[in-house]
C-alpha cells in the first residue's frame, strides 16, 4: 500500500473523531477536527488548499479539498447516510485534478465510521469509464446537437464529477471554440412588465442561434429545475434547450424544441 504508516494515523485519527463527535454535525465540523487531530500528531494537514483545474491545456479556475495531509494523501469528508459512486468517482476526480497518489474518503454521517481508500490509478486523461454510446440515445432532434451531446461527454469523461458550475461552463467554452462553433454568452435576463424594466438577474448561458444551452453541477435535473429552465428558453423567445448536468456518474441531460 501506497504511505501505509501515514494512512494508518489517518485512518486512526478518523476513529478518534467519530468517538468524540459521533454522527450528528455538518462535514466542517469533521474537517477542523481531523485537522486538528493530525497536527496533534506533528503531521502537516491543510485544509480547503486551492488547486488549479486544468482541461488538456486550459487553466478552468480553482477548487478546493477539504483536506491534504503531508502535501501526498488527499482526504474527503461527508456527513451524509451511506457513501455513493458519486463521492467516490468526485474523489478519483480530484486526485487526477490534484495529481497526488492516493485519497481517502470519510464518511461521518451514518451509523458507525465508513472509509475507503483510492491510490491514483489513472494512467489516461480520463477520470471515468467513457459507458456513451450515441446511438442508444434516442430522442426526436438528436442529430441536431449531436455534436453537443459528444462535448459534453468528454468534459464529463475527463475531468469528472465534482466541481462547481463555472468549471464545466469554461470546459464547454474551449470546446464550442476548438470546434469552431458559433455562440454567444448571455450574462443577464431582464425582467419586464407593461413596458417596464423592474430588474435585472445575473445568468450564465450559451445561446447557439436558436437554442440556449446550459450547464450546471447539481445533486439532479429535479422536476423545478427543468421547468425554470423550460421558462429561460420561453423568456430568451429561443425555440431549443439543452441542459447538461455534470455532478453525474454519466450524461445526464435534457432537450427542448418545439421545431
Amino acid at each position: 500500500m501506497i504511505h501505509k504508516e501515514l494512512t494508518y494515523i489517518i485512518i486512526g485519527s478518523f476513529f478518534k473523531v467519530h468517538n468524540a463527535l459521533h454522527n450528528i454535525w455538518h462535514e466542517e465540523i469533521y474537517e477542523k477536527a481531523v485537522q486538528s487531530e493530525l497536527r496533534s500528531q506533528g503531521l502537516k494537514a491543510e485544509r480547503q488548499k486551492k488547486f488549479d483545474v486544468v482541461y488538456f491545456d486550459k487553466n478552468l479556475g480553482r477548487y478546493r479539498i477539504d483536506l491534504i495531509v503531508e502535501d501526498k494523501i488527499i482526504i474527503e469528508l461527508k456527513a451524509v447516510p451511506e457513501i455513493t459512486p458519486l463521492h467516490k468517482a468526485q474523489l478519483i476526480s480530484y486526485l487526477k485534478g490534484y495529481k497526488k497518489p492516493l485519497g481517502i474518503l470519510a464518511n461521518f454521517g451514518s451509523k458507525s465510521l465508513e472509509h475507503r481508500t483510492f491510490p491514483n490509478k489513472l494512467e489516461s486523461e480520463t477520470a471515468l469509464k467513457d459507458n456513451f454510446d450515441l446511438k442508444k440515445i434516442r430522442f426526436e432532434g438528436k442529430e441536431n446537437v449531436r455534436d453537443l451531446l459528444i462535448i459534453a461527454n468528454r468534459i464529463l469523461v475527463t475531468l469528472g464529477p465534482g466541481y462547481f458550475h463555472q468549471i464545466y461552463r469554461r470546459a464547454f467554452y474551449y470546446e464550442l471554440k476548438q470546434a469552431g462553433i458559433c455562440f454567444d454568452i448571455t450574462r443577464e435576463l431582464s425582467a419586464e412588465y407593461r413596458n417596464e424594466k423592474l430588474g435585472v438577474k445575473e445568468v450564465n448561458f450559451f445561446i447557439l442561434g436558436d437554442l440556449l444551452l446550459a450547464t450546471v453541477a447539481l445533486k439532479e435535473l429535479s422536476d423545478l429545475i427543468l421547468f425554470r429552465f423550460w421558462n429561460y428558453i420561453r423568456l430568451f423567445k429561443l425555440r431549443r434547450g439543452l441542459i447538461f448536468n455534470f455532478n453525474a456518474m454519466r450524461l445526464d441531460f435534457k432537450y427542448y424544441s418545439d421545431v
